[in-house]
């Protein structure tokens, strides 16, 4: 992946079109690309913000205590955008699951562009609320009283991300191991695998391959999850 490959993927996607030949060259020149790989943890310094799209590759955003311990907050997918914030209670950082291509800007060098280009706005907010919507479903899946309940969410919000669903809207390919995904939902690997189970003796999922899962009935796995019925 070069640099101009990543910067046009991130302007086709971000950008209007039509944007001033000045502000893409402004652009250009605030961003870095990063190669990201598997199980590797971002490195960008903590006492500055940055704003971070995903070129390719699944990766997990984490919250880091004082004592290194992390906890998943989210996964973002190749096509997301979001800020990794300055060093605060914790440190987040990215973890690429598989190896990733990251295109990273300085938030504060764009807030001061920004100024310049007001057309930057409207890319700014698309990214914290795409981050702030994946974040949130994270946050309701963790709220669910019962195991089923958190596992049955979080399959339902892994197929409202393009990038995992495959063309039937309906087989996920779920490139986090089963701890990850128990991490995420505050629950042990032994929790999870039995969900899985349970979930495939009611008919409602099955599981092709270790990282396949296909959605064999969305309504009724909605039911099991509290959420009202997705789309067929």
């Amino acid at each position: 992946m070069t640099f101009n490959e990543a910067f046009e993927r991130f302007s086709e996607q971000y950008l209007p079109a039509g944007a001033p030949a000045a502000l893409m060259h402004q652009l250009r020149t605030l961003a870095s690309l990063h190669s990201l790989p598997r199980r590797h943890m971002t490195t960008l310094d903590v006492a500055r913000d940055h704003l971070v799209f995903i070129v390719s590759g699944p990766t997990k955003l984490v919250a880091l205590d004082a004592g290194g311990n992390d906890q998943i907050i989210a996964f973002q997918f190749g096509g997301d955008c979001l800020t990794l914030p300055r060093k605060g209670l914790h440190t987040f950082r990215l973890v690429a699951i598989r190896a990733a291509s990251l295109l990273v800007f300085e938030a504060e060098a764009l807030r001061a562009l920004e100024q310049r280009a007001p057309v930057l706005n409207a890319i700014l907010a698309r990214c914290s609320l795409a981050a702030l919507q994946r974040t949130r479903a994270n946050l309701v899946a963790m709220g669910r009283r019962s195991a089923t309940e958190r596992v049955a969410s979080f399959l339902l919000s892994m197929r409202e991300i393009e990038q995992v669903a495959q063309g039937d809207g309906r087989t996920l390919t779920l490139e986090m191991t089963r701890k990850e995904i128990a991490d995420s939902l505050g629950l042990t690997v032994e929790t999870v695998s039995r969900q899985f189970s349970k979930l495939r003796e009611l008919g409602l999922i099955a599981t092709p391959s270790r990282t396949q899962v296909r959605l064999s009935d969305p309504a009724r796995l909605a039911a099991q999850a509290g959420a009202f019925a997705p789309a067929a």
